[in-house]
């Protein structure tokens, strides 16, 4: 039986992109940035803050932060040039289309279906 309360949750839309194996350019903060700004302009929506981007030179967790508030949530990406990895995270209250980021994404990372995983995330409470 559905609660009132679940019924009143908000539908999301949340798509999870972890790659491996990406284009050394990952390491640069302006590439970072340039992915940053070129997400929401596929989704339709407008970046509200940022990006805003950190280097974490900890030689345990050495990599690139990048997030940005956009019109209907965030976007997020963390990079690990030495390992070849980025996790990117594109949330939203508002449908986008998950196909044109992944699409984006692995043309921009240099990265195969192969070594890439996506998930879109749906909640139990969305229809």
């Amino acid at each position: 039986m559905e609660t009132e309360a679940a019924r009143n949750l908000m539908k999301t839309y949340h798509i999870i992109f972890d790659a491996a194996g990406c284009d050394k350019r990952i390491d640069r903060e302006d590439f970072v940035f340039q992915l940053l700004m070129e997400i929401p302009k596929l989704i339709g929506m407008k970046v509200l803050s940022g990006p805003n981007i950190l280097r974490d030179h900890n030689p345990d967790n050495a990599g690139i932060t990048g997030i940005e508030i956009i019109s209907f949530s965030h976007i997020s990406i963390h990079t690990f040039a030495d390992r070849g990895e980025a996790y990117i995270d594109v949330f939203s209250c508002r449908p986008f289309d998950f196909e044109k980021v992944r699409e984006y994404l692995h043309e921009t990372l240099g990265v195969g279906k192969e070594s890439v995983e996506t998930l879109e995330i749906k909640y139990p409470w969305e229809k």
